[in-house]
């Protein structure tokens, strides 16, 4: 052993020997308990996790439903319907999904859209799935996989389609005719952050924001406008302008100045004001579209303007102020209520 190491080690025995310490006996736990104590909280873990995803999924599949004449090609068919196997879950928690979802090796459904086609034809959580359209499921690890390809290839042509399940005793045969839905999939984050972001490809809600938000109404709201960002191109949009800066930073440093990303920055939050009020805008008519009363639904800025109070009347470099954003949505709120009134067809204003 080299004196360098010596040398080091008594350094840190000193600084460890310096620490302060407690001055009560730390209880000692059995290893028995403790590995029990462990699984009940994964099994409440699990619980809240399904909790949520169906949570979302329920506010999420109207909204998806009623954009998509706003959402182009950019569509797909789908019968509500989320599905698991024990091994879509990480090994140390397998035993809690045997309990808490009764996943095995089989496709199980996990939970159903509480207004799409599975649950109008009768699929409940927990239901084993043995088949579509007479073509039998694998089981195993990629069961899952096999089950969404084989899934999607039914459901292509737009025809009901005849679903096996198990459930307990009972082999039930259901029909479920799938609707066409915006591709824009909307999932839970397990974060701590009040936050809901789009990507272009899906939507993302975290968990403080689920919590956040007091209603359904409010998190529809919230689902809408990610939603929206997606469908205006927003995304697209701010990664060209972000581009554009990016050359002009890389120019400028050809010429011995380094501007740290300045440009980039700079171009990149080009019209995000206008972006995020777009956003509310046409995330209010995806609202409206569902059939859901608005009133109340821009409530949810003056409460955001509680959590963060130096955003009622400050723009920060990417979003508008919440005062000025509950004021534009209730203005969205009255154009879309004399559409109604009118009988005009609730597309947003473009220009």
């Amino acid at each position: 052993m080299s004196a360098h190491y010596l040398g080091n080690s008594w350094i840190v025995l000193l600084l460890l020997t310096a620490c302060a310490t407690t001055v009560t006996p730390r209880i000692e736990i059995e290893s028995a308990a403790l590995l029990q104590e462990r699984h009940i909280q994964r099994n409440i873990a699990l619980q809240q996790n399904v909790r949520d995803s169906s949570r979302i999924q329920d506010v999420s599949f109207p909204l998806l439903e009623a954009a998509v004449p706003f959402c182009a090609a950019k569509v797909t068919r789908s019968i509500g319907l989320d599905v698991v196997t024990v091994y879509d879950y990480a090994a140390s928690f397998q035993r809690s999904a045997r309990e808490v979802l009764s996943a095995g090796m089989a496709v199980s459904i996990v939970s159903v859209a509480s207004y799409g086609p599975a649950a109008e034809a009768g699929m409940q959580s927990k239901d084993i799935i043995t088949a579509v359209n007479d073509n039998p499921l694998v089981t195993g690890p990629n069961a899952t996989a096999i089950f969404d390809n084989l899934l999607r290839e039914e459901m292509a042509s737009g025809e009901p389609i005849k679903i096996s399940v198990r459930r307990g005793e009972q082999t039930l045969e259901l029909q479920v005719t799938p609707l066409m839905v915006c591709d824009y999939p909307v999932a839970l984050v397990l974060s701590d952050e009040l936050n809901a972001y789009a990507d272009g490809h899906n939507v993302y809600i975290t968990r403080r924001m689920l919590r956040f938000t007091d209603s359904d109404k409010e998190l529809a709201l919230v689902i809408a406008h990610e939603l929206a960002h997606n469908i205006m191109g927003h995304i697209d949009k701010r990664q060209q302008n972000s581009l554009i800066g990016t050359i002009i930073d890389l120019a400028v440093n050809s010429q011995g100045f380094n501007t740290q990303g300045y440009f980039s920055d700079l171009t990149g939050n080009a019209y995000s004001h206008a972006f995020e009020a777009e956003a509310d805008y046409v995330g209010m008519y995806i609202l409206a579209r569902t059939g859901m009363d608005l009133d109340g639904a821009s409530y949810f800025w003056r409460r955001m303007a509680v959590e963060s109070p130096a955003n009622i009347d400050s723009h920060t470099s990417s979003h508008p102020a919440t005062a000025e954003r509950f004021l534009a949505l209730e203005q969205a709120v009255t154009e879309i209520s004399q559409k109604k009134e009118s009988g005009v067809p609730l597309n947003p204003e473009l220009k």
